[in-house]
């Protein structure tokens, strides 16, 4: 089962992505869950994460993020401002997918 976590300002809006993203697994038979949280949650939800995906809105946060949480060995990847506008759940989980196939 693929664990992937998103991190926006809230937890809330991101909550519409989650689904799409869940969506385009389940139609690709992935078995996936994916919870949207705020950032500040980072240290809570981070361990048990396959992937950290970043809302735009919190994407400067990369590099602090992976300098906290980097020896969890969980990539942390800005969505494409575009994708996530579009509530584009194929085009996050493909940026998911090649992610995790290149760690």
């Amino acid at each position: 089962m693929l664990n992937i976590v998103l991190l926006c300002q809230y937890g809330a809006s991101t909550g519409l992505v989650a689904d799409k993203i869940v969506e385009a697994a389940n139609k690709r038979g992935i078995e996936a869950v994916v919870n949207a949280y705020s950032v500040s949650e980072a240290a809570k939800v981070i361990p048990t994460a396959d992937i950290v995906l970043l809302g735009p809105q919190v994407r400067f946060h990369q590099k602090n993020l992976e300098k906290a949480h980097g020896h969890h060995g969980v990539p942390i990847v800005p969505m494409q401002p575009v994708d996530y506008g579009r509530l584009n759940g194929e085009g996050i989980l493909n940026t998911a997918l090649e992610v995790l196939e290149k760690k």
